[in-house]
């Protein structure tokens, strides 16, 4: 199984020596280890931020979801029907951003490798 081809960084005339012309070069056909992975400088710093940054946005999520719950039966109990309206929209729009929050968690976790 080829799992990393050299294109640029072994000259083509040695590519084209070893392997003849327009076959790629794989590191073990050299004799390389593959390589292993390794977190970037700073990947701490940037998940820690990363995680502070979904963690906000779930509370606020939630502040959106009982404000708008408030709005609304405050509405209805002083018969204002736009209020009652926005809160509805409140409502909504807090619930469609936590599945966003729930979709993007995932995907962030999918992108980094981590379960």
């Amino acid at each position: 199984m080829i799992t990393h081809l050299l294109v640029e960084s072994i000259p083509l005339w040695t590519a084209h020596r070893v392997h003849g012309p327009g076959l790629p070069v794989a590191l073990q056909d050299l004799g390389f280890p593959p390589p292993k992975p390794e977190p970037p400088p700073g990947g701490q710093r940037i998940l820690g931020v990363v995680n502070n940054f979904m963690w906000g946005a779930g509370v606020a999520l939630l502040i959106g979801l009982f404000s708008g719950l408030i709005v609304w039966v405050g509405g209805r109990w002083v018969d204002h029907h736009r209020a009652g309206k926005i809160g509805v929209v409140m409502m909504l729009t807090a619930v469609g951003g936590a599945i966003v929050w729930g979709i993007a968690w995932t995907l962030i976790n999918g992108f980094a490798g981590t379960k």
